[in-house]
């Protein structure tokens, strides 16, 4: 992925090419009118950036999340089971401050489902 630089890299970089020498050169309406598409441009970049974050950050809970699936399959969950693993997994990897204690209860509600009919499962087996 094409990393674009952040503030102090692109701060650097305009001074090392003389930017803010040039600067002090001109006049109030230009140096606002630089200001504003400086900090749209910051805005841009700032975006690009989250979104590689959000990419990248995606593809690392999907990998966890496959092998948390491996591993459930090798303990003996059947799909159904392993769908509300799934859901309660989600709910605890994604933190909501507001309702953080009671999304904790329902997702260990739904693991303690999951295993006790996995259980019941292997029981009539």
């Amino acid at each position: 992925m094409n990393k674009v630089p952040n503030g102090r890299q692109r701060r650097a970089a305009m001074k090392s090419n003389g930017f803010f020498k040039m600067k002090k050169n001109l006049t109030r309406k230009d140096r606002n009118k630089l200001r504003e598409d400086n900090i749209k441009r910051g805005n841009e970049i700032f975006e690009k950036n989250l979104e590689v974050f959000e990419k990248s950050k995606a593809k690392q809970l999907e990998k966890i999340e496959e092998r948390q699936i491996k591993n459930w399959k090798k303990q003996g969950y059947n799909d159904s089971e392993i769908e509300m693993l799934r859901e309660a997994n989600a709910i605890i990897t994604v933190k909501d401050k507001d309702s953080w204690k009671t999304d904790k209860k329902h997702a260990r509600q739904l693991m303690k489902d999951a295993h006790k009919l996995k259980m019941e499962r292997l029981q009539n087996d």
